[in-house]
């Protein structure tokens, strides 16, 4: 409540700055009523462009080489078959301002003045710039790819001597069998027999002794890997970006895919052929600037002040950004965040031009005037 009383009072300074007969430093135009050699320049209107990283547990399950004579070590749960089942983890949904292509205006500047504008082209300020404003790195200013696809590529088969040699867990037997398995199994047992009971020759600290046995066992998971198969995991990440357009029934849910997901196939961009399911985020507008849009559209009914902007400009145009739920319901989970979207809102403007003037560079809208 504060929030919104604070926002209005701040519109009513910026109406009651129009109705001041100050001296005017600047004006800004439409593209198309901009001034024969006038001086200045362009600037846009942040619109929110919303961010979804996506994290997914991926489970590859891969047979053994020796699976069918696993009845020879005694072993259960064996897997029989190479398999990979992928799981939605977490989405975390962030945003960043990106420029507007279609809310671009000219700022004819009469005086000299100091003017900061953020990398997308919007206004961060006018006037005296305070040392302390706004104008750093956005977290999120490196773009994001659309789909970034995970480095690691999928092994469907793959070979488990090469993979357990290279990690330490094998001893390096030629052309190994079942049976060399088997009987390298039984060597690395009686080996830890040996380390307990300390037939090992030469003197042992007891951490040592516990590291030797450790790595044996280590060697003795290896082989058995060799007839059970064996089970990984590992973490991938994904991000993708979008930017949706404000509908023109504001009250509606607007319902927007991101990307496709299955269990078999994981993360897929959504012109992928795949039948897989659309992953989709729900957004919901709770309608904080109604009263802001009824406002603007009175003053374009109003035809005596529509003639006075086409003829001598306003001050500023800026955003007053909609205030949005995010939610994201898939497979009994949901995701969820509030935030502003710049577009969902309205564009408002002031028919002056303030000596000192900032604005919030993540939306657009009004931070203080002086």
């Amino acid at each position: 409540m504060k929030r919104r009383i604070k926002q209005i009072t701040l519109i009513v300074a910026t109406i009651l700055c129009g109705l001041t007969a100050t001296a005017q430093t600047y004006r800004s135009f439409t593209t198309d009523k901009v001034p024969f050699n006038a001086k200045g320049m362009y600037y846009t209107l942040p619109k929110t462009e919303l961010i979804f990283k996506v994290k997914v547990e991926k489970v590859q399950e891969s047979k053994g080489v020796f699976a069918d004579y696993a009845y020879m070590i005694g072993a259960k749960n064996i897997i029989i078959n190479d398999a990979v089942k992928y799981r939605i983890k977490d989405i975390e949904i962030s945003s960043r301002p990106v420029g507007d292509n279609d809310n671009v205006y000219f700022l004819n500047t009469l005086k000299n003045i100091n003017i900061s504008k953020t990398p997308e082209g919007a206004l961060l300020s006018i006037g005296e710039v305070e040392e302390n404003h706004d104008c750093k790195p956005h977290p999120h200013a490196p773009k994001p790819e659309k789909c970034t696809q995970p480095t690691s590529s999928l092994e469907t088969n793959p070979i488990y001597e090469q993979k357990l040699l290279s990690q330490g867990r094998l001893d390096n037997i030629p052309n190994l069998t079942a049976e060399k398995a088997i009987k390298a199994i039984e060597d690395l047992r009686e080996r830890q027999l040996d380390v307990l009971s300390g037939s090992v020759d030469g003197t042992y600290m007891n951490n040592s002794i516990e590291y030797m046995y450790k790595q044996l066992d280590k060697m003795i998971d290896g082989y058995v890997a060799l007839f059970v198969g064996e089970t990984t995991s590992e973490e991938l990440e994904y991000t993708f970006a979008l930017t949706p357009d404000k509908p023109l029934i504001v009250e509606e849910d607007l319902l927007q895919g991101i990307f496709k997901f299955s269990e078999e196939e994981g993360v897929l961009s959504l012109n992928h052929k795949s039948q897989a399911p659309i992953v989709a985020v729900r957004i919901h507008s709770l309608n904080t600037t109604k009263e802001y849009e009824k406002i603007e559209e009175q003053k374009k009914k109003d035809d005596k002040l529509q003639k006075l902007i086409a003829k001598k400009g306003v001050g500023l145009y800026y955003r007053i950004p909609e205030m949005v739920e995010l939610s994201i319901d898939f497979e009994g989970k949901r995701f969820f965040k509030t935030t502003h979207l710049s577009q969902f809102g309205v564009v408002s403007y002031m028919m002056d031009s303030p000596s000192n003037i900032t604005f919030k560079r993540q939306t657009g809208a009004l931070k203080s005037v002086k």
